[in-house]
């Protein structure tokens, strides 16, 4: 891949935190981490993403729609990551669910088929 998962991963959090400091925390990574591997990624892109020039910085028009593509993209590689896991066989998907005695028992059916479609190969 051309761009490194790191820099998109900050791009999208410095978006959704509203501020590089903040996606720097949210990710445990230092500011100038952040801030370096988004520029990267504008020096890579050929494109300005943020407009640096108020206090707080801003999509450009350019980094809205570039912001679709990388969701896309970061959500993809997550379902390969569960597929690549789910085809190994060496480990089997699963969770563990523990409630209070008084919870509903449809409450958790819910949860399960939940769980059926979004993760069709785990197991709860």
């Amino acid at each position: 891949m051309r761009y490194s998962p790191e820099a998109l991963t900050a791009f999208v959090e410095a978006v959704a935190c509203g501020s590089f400091s903040a996606a720097a925390r949210r990710l445990r990574k230092s500011q100038s981490t952040v801030s370096t591997a988004i520029s990267n990624l504008e020096a890579d892109l050929g494109v300005t993403l943020f407009d640096r020039s108020a206090r707080q910085p801003v999509l450009t028009p350019q980094g809205e729609q570039v912001l679709s593509y990388v969701k896309a993209i970061l959500a993809a590689s997550d379902r390969l990551d569960e597929l690549a896991i789910s085809l190994s066989g060496e480990t089997e998907p699963g969770s563990r669910l523990c409630s209070p005695i008084r919870c509903i028992p449809m409450s958790l059916k819910i949860c399960w088929s939940s769980s059926d479609r979004r993760f069709p190969p785990h197991r709860i």
